[in-house]
């Protein structure tokens, strides 16, 4: 097990243990300290496994020890609450056209996939999924540019205190000091602008392009292991703005939504 929901019961095996104990399992979370307790072990040799239940996203370490000398490690990947998928589990199960009695642990990767998907066409549109940012700069000038274009500005403040008089301009992602009518400065300072980005739908043609992005990359990964799928011809690659290759196919699907220029 490389991967779990956060909330769900984690089940981890240390699979070359010696044949005798004692041993334990030192479990360091995300943001460096132990669990506590630390989870019980049970079984002896191949058989030895801990359980215990995560309580924040992100990587786990897991250290495990015999009779007080550390002897193996090994990580365990907790998924956020929202894995910001662009698309479901079922849609991309489709676009792969796995038989429904496939090895469960296939869909287990796939959900990497679809999470892996996410950053990649958002580099070619912009922001999809809704989200809240907090961009943090220096006042003093006139204006600021934000590195997404944003839905809405919901608060300005220099060092802590509120701004009260700004206007975004959602075109081009500048929130300026002042009013339309009277430009101003913002004061010297830790500039902290709030806002949020996304859609409250994915369009159609963006949810498609997800899906072939995953087929594209899970195609690959199966011709690296012996394997095939139909339709394995080599697909022409471009480019997004990070330099991201993705077939031509995918970038044509979200030209419709672009946000941001500069790709090939």
């Amino acid at each position: 097990m490389t991967t779990i929901d956060l909330g769900a019961k984690a089940t981890v095996r240390w699979p070359t243990a010696p044949a005798q104990g004692p041993y334990a399992l030192a479990v360091t979370r995300p943001d460096g300290q132990l669990v506590a307790p630390a989870p019980d072990v049970t079984g002896t040799g191949a058989t030895t496994a801990a359980a215990f239940v995560p309580t924040m996203p992100g990587r786990h370490l897991l250290s495990w020890s015999k009779d007080g000398e550390a002897a193996y490690t090994d990580v365990l990947d907790v998924w956020p609450a929202d894995p910001r998928y662009l698309i479901p589990l079922d849609q991309a199960k489709n676009g792969l056209s796995l038989p429904a009695n496939a090895d469960p642990a296939k869909y287990e990767d796939l959900r990497l996939f679809i999470a892996a998907a996410t950053p990649v066409i958002e580099d070619i549109t912009g922001p999809l999924l809704a989200a809240t940012k907090s961009f943090i700069g220096w006042g003093g000038g006139s204006s600021v540019v934000l590195p997404y274009l944003p839905n809405a500005v919901l608060s300005v403040s220099v060092d802590g205190q509120p701004v009260a008089e700004y206007f975004p301009d959602p075109m081009t992602g500048i929130v300026y000091a002042g009013t339309r009518k009277a430009l101003s400065y913002f004061p010297r300072g830790e500039l902290v602008v709030a806002y949020t980005i996304g859609d409250a739908e994915i369009p159609p043609n963006v949810k498609l392009a997800a899906r072939e992005l995953v087929r594209h990359w899970w195609q690959i990964g199966m011709q690296g292991n012996g394997g095939g799928t139909r339709g394995s011809a080599p697909e022409a690659d471009a480019f997004t703005p990070s330099g991201f290759a993705v077939p031509r196919r995918v970038m044509e699907l979200c030209q419709a939504n672009e946000k941001i220029g500069g790709f090939a």
